[in-house]
């Protein structure tokens, strides 16, 4: 995966946290209390989104999401998904907010790669229709990694492709922990 910095670190964040929340997502859809938290985080995650469509970061929106993210790892039992994922998800998420803002970000896109293979082998042993997820990660990695690549500022072009091409990551994510 080539070097990603600044901005295109945080989007690559962002697209991480998409991808991986959509296993958390379709799963914490069966406990109401798991699915409003789960809500939450993804209200701050689509915050930072929003922020390279020009709109200003609502820091208040952010401070909840991070309390959520800090109580939807504690409170995810293991039955559901794996606690080593969850966790891994929730450091995603943490390691993102904290990137902000992302135009004086230190992140790098291996901040976020790293944990999100490292969840996607965890749920490649525990969940076995997600044998596929380490190789369905790496290969979204290199497109996410495709789609920023460049020298100069994120285009807008790039920025709305990520996001819709996350989404559908985020779909397949949840096909591999929930199978049709």
């Amino acid at each position: 995966m080539p070097s990603l910095n600044g901005e295109k670190a945080v989007l690559f964040g962002c697209s991480t946290a998409a991808r991986v929340g959509g296993a958390v997502f379709v799963v914490a859809s069966d406990e109401e209390r798991l699915q409003q938290l789960y809500y939450r985080v993804d209200a701050g995650v689509s915050a930072i989104w929003r922020v390279f469509r020009g709109y200003e970061l609502r820091e208040s929106v952010l401070a909840d999401a991070a309390s959520a993210n800090e109580k939807l790892s504690g409170e995810f039992p293991p039955a559901l998904l794996p606690r080593e994922f969850v966790a891994d998800y929730s450091r995603l998420v943490r390691n993102l907010f904290r990137a902000l803002p992302a135009a004086q970000s230190t992140a790098t896109g291996t901040d976020f790669s790293e944990i999100a293979l490292r969840a996607a082998q965890c749920l490649a042993e525990n969940v076995s229709p997600a044998r596929q997820a380490v190789e369905f990660e790496q290969t979204c990695q290199e497109e996410a990694a495709r789609i920023l690549s460049g020298d100069g500022p994120v285009e807008e072009s790039a920025v709305r492709e990520i996001r819709k091409r996350s989404g559908a990551w985020a779909l397949e994510y949840q096909r591999l922990v929930r199978p049709r």
